[in-house]
């Protein structure tokens, strides 16, 4: 139902998809609509946005940050797939450059990763409890720089999420690297992931982050805590079997 609404929506945003710089205030009003809108809604919001001139960047980090959103609301599958999805939205329209002859394509997709975040908080609501955290309102937790503070982060991964999101949000705003971060993310979903969705995730989230405005990619990386590995968790059974071969 999303697709033939976007179909005919896509004709009405008025010449190009605009360019230009972020406005972090029109980021925020679109994740504030997706919180409540239905998935036609959500389209509609994005098609006025861009007659408004609201940048295509804008739009965008508004759709990674709402996708995001829902594991600060809701850990689980479908809120994992949120992001996924709107990764492989994205990468798909960045693919379909400006003028290369598939503009409808591109609009379709946007409008589509639109759509999709109200159905996926819409069926969070079919297995249990959604919150209603906001990734705007999160806030920092005091925590050490450089590499101390890196493990303390970890150390809070899988434990306490709201307290391991807070002090990454500290300790990205303290001017760390989040070049680090994402290494370290990377190198413990090697030692510790144990299913497709936790390379997945991190995949979709520290590759996205790159892609979203400056003023956004912290509290981006700091909500993809809710679905990285710490350092407490266990070891997966291939790296057991690696240091049990070596030791022999």
């Amino acid at each position: 139902r999303p697709w033939r609404h976007n179909q005919k929506l896509a004709s009405r945003i008025k010449g190009e998809l605009p360019d230009g710089a972020a406005d972090s205030d029109s980021t925020r009003e679109l994740v504030r609509s997706l919180r409540t809108c239905s998935a036609t809604q959500a389209s509609d919001v994005v098609v006025d946005m861009f007659n408004k001139k609201v940048s295509v960047q804008s739009v965008t980090d508004g759709l990674y940050l709402a996708a995001v959103e829902l594991l600060l609301r809701q850990r689980g599958i479908i809120a994992m797939h949120a992001v996924t999805t709107t990764n492989a939205l994205q990468y798909a329209f960045r693919q379909l450059t400006s003028g290369s002859g598939h503009e409808e394509t591109r609009r379709l997709l946007l409008l589509q990763n639109a759509s999709f975040l109200p159905m996926f908080r819409d069926a969070m609501r079919g297995r249990g409890q959604v919150g209603d955290a906001a990734i705007d309102e999160l806030q920092p937790v005091r925590t050490s720089t450089g590499a101390e503070g890196l493990d303390d982060i970890y150390d809070d991964v899988g434990r306490n999420h709201f307290q391991a999101a807070g002090k990454t949000l500290d300790w990205l705003n303290a001017g760390n690297d989040g070049k680090s971060f994402i290494d370290a993310a990377r190198r413990l979903i090697f030692l510790k992931g144990n299913n497709s969705h936790d390379y997945k995730f991190s995949s979709a989230t520290l590759e996205d982050y790159a892609h979203i405005s400056p003023a956004w990619r912290n509290q981006f990386l700091a909500a993809s805590v809710f679905n990285l590995r710490g350092t407490n968790d266990r070891d997966n059974g291939l790296v057991q079997r690696t240091r049990a071969a070596l030791k022999s």
